[in-house]
């Protein structure tokens, strides 16, 4: 087997469809089998899901145990050279599967890629960026990194770079997204299964530190595209995305960095969320104020 594409499925019915109806219309000649697990929906994902019969391997949950275990039931029954984590709210226009199979035969020090992701209205948008060590977060906690050019100059955590040109051209991050997250097999038996201490968010991230230790690369390259329809599968819910995202960052300084580093994390991210609170009051939204608010109570 090439590739193995794992599905995580949680009420996503209509995106689901059209995801998988997308793969099978444009994957030609590399052997993929396709898995999707679905984490105990409410709608009727798996049942649309399962309306693929012996197209795709399908796993039902016992439980939503978030996206790392999901996404770990099905990379362990995976048979694949490559294993992709790919969300339900995608979509492919083209032969992507077998241009990244290609690639990463020809970057052997890439342990995982990603490809080009476009919004609903075909315009790049934004995939990974770099570790979050205490000056990347001091200089995106306080704005720094949005002043113009110095992302290009210091790789931010979230960089703001010029987007049409900067993801026009190939280049190794530190992470990238989980929406598109193409896994060497031989690098998974090094560095593990996503962590299951991470429900939501991050948890990519986390594991791109792991293989970094291991002495592999994260790879980004426009040699093909697909459409990401951006936090469609998680509700668009910007509360999950902000406090998954703070969560994250606590945890993974628990894990990967001192404490002395792990306290002042903290403390950056309390100004990141004071600053936070007093911007999007002064824009007159206080429902995203608030949520800023609800981070400061974070353990």
């Amino acid at each position: 087997m090439d590739i193995s594409v794992i599905i995580l499925s949680y009420n996503v019915a209509p995106l689901l469809k059209d995801c998988l109806d997308s793969i099978l219309k444009f994957t030609k000649d590399v052997k993929v089998e396709i898995i999707v697990v679905d984490n105990q929906s409410t709608d009727n994902s798996a049942v649309i899901a399962k309306s693929y019969g012996k197209k795709i391997k399908f796993i039902q949950s016992t439980e939503n145990g978030g996206f790392a275990k999901g996404n770990n039931l099905g990379i362990k029954v995976a048979k694949g050279k490559y294993i992709l984590l790919l969300n339900p709210d995608t979509y492919f226009t083209e032969n992507s599967l077998k241009k990244m199979f290609l690639w990463m035969e020809t970057h052997k020090n890439v342990g995982v890629a990603s490809c080009q992701l476009l919004d609903s209205k075909k315009k790049i948008t934004f995939t990974g960026g770099y570790f979050p060590t205490l000056w990347h977060l001091f200089l995106w906690a306080f704005f720094l990194d949005d002043i113009p050019g110095l992302s290009t100059i210091i790789n931010s955590y979230h960089p703001n770079w010029s987007v049409e040109k900067h993801y026009s051209k190939e280049f190794y991050p530190d992470w990238v997204t989980g929406a598109f997250f193409f896994m060497r097999e031989e690098t998974i038996k090094q560095v593990g299964l996503l962590d299951e201490d991470f429900f939501m968010y991050c948890e990519e991230l986390e594991w791109c530190i792991r293989a970094s230790k291991k002495g592999w690369k994260v790879g980004y390259t426009p040699i093909s595209k697909i459409v990401h329809l951006e936090r469609r599968s998680s509700g668009g819910a910007s509360r999950n995305a902000i406090l998954g995202e703070f969560k994250g960052l606590k945890l993974i300084y628990q894990k990967h960095f001192s404490s002395i580093q792990e306290r002042i994390l903290n403390i950056v991210l309390i100004f990141a969320a004071i600053l936070r609170i007093l911007l999007w009051s002064l824009r007159r939204k206080p429902d995203i104020a608030k949520i800023y608010i609800e981070t400061l109570s974070l353990g």
